[in-house]
């Protein structure tokens, strides 16, 4: 009897699905790095299905972990392609105060609702280093990258032209899904409400055989 209460619950646990956290793409190596000068390096993406962002990323030093306070900014796109305008929906400083998850340091930033359709983030290297054609590059399942963009400059912005010059982009920027402990994978609210009603129907369950048991 407890086996089959303890695999019905477990059961329930796993079809009540776990919450992803963590970035929107990386890679296994960095396979170049390079540093000079100032640029503006944007990446655009389509989400999938909806997802929330708890997190703005930057690219660290691979030899010291290190970024350079670097500015990054998250737009909608206004037209398809994100080729005229773009809506800011955030942005933030990435500073060396910050926790370093693989290859990028995340800002903490309030809780944003990134329904699907077309977004663009935007960074700036300030002379710090970055990367492009990488080892194991991957995306979250969530999202699709698209293309990358890069101009000259110190101060992000949207860029509505696209060079696709890499395979897989200039990073640059990144952003952070899921909840914002940077540990990967997290329960959601309703798994955890679940497995409390789970754990107190098997213990209620329990109780009454005890109970038969002492009356036989």
């Amino acid at each position: 009897m407890k086996s089959t209460i303890w695999a019905a619950l477990a059961a329930t646990t796993l079809m009540s699905g776990i919450a992803h956290a963590g970035p929107a793409w990386e890679f296994e190596t960095a396979t170049n790095s390079f540093n000079n000068g100032d640029w503006i390096f944007a990446n655009s993406f389509t989400v999938l299905e909806t997802v929330t962002v708890s997190g703005l990323g930057y690219y660290a030093d691979p030899f010291n972990g290190q970024v350079e306070d670097n500015q990054v900014a998250l737009y909608s796109c206004d037209t398809a392609g994100c080729l005229s305008t773009g809506t800011l929906l955030a942005s933030a400083v990435v500073t060396n105060a910050y926790p370093i998850v693989g290859h990028f340091r995340y800002v903490t930033i309030p809780e944003l609702t990134l329904l699907p359709g077309e977004y663009l983030i935007s960074g700036v290297s300030l002379g710090n280093n970055y990367t492009w054609n990488n080892i194991g590059f991957y995306t979250d399942s969530s999202i699709q990258y698209n293309d990358n963009r890069w101009l000259e400059g110190s101060t992000p912005d949207f860029l509505n032209f696209v060079q696709n010059d890499t395979t897989d982009g200039y990073w640059g920027p990144n952003l952070f899904l899921g909840k914002p402990d940077f540990t990967g994978v997290v329960p959601e609210p309703a798994t955890w409400a679940m497995m409390i009603g789970g754990f107190a129907l098997a213990g209620a369950t329990m109780r009454r055989r005890k109970t038969k048991i002492m009356f036989a």
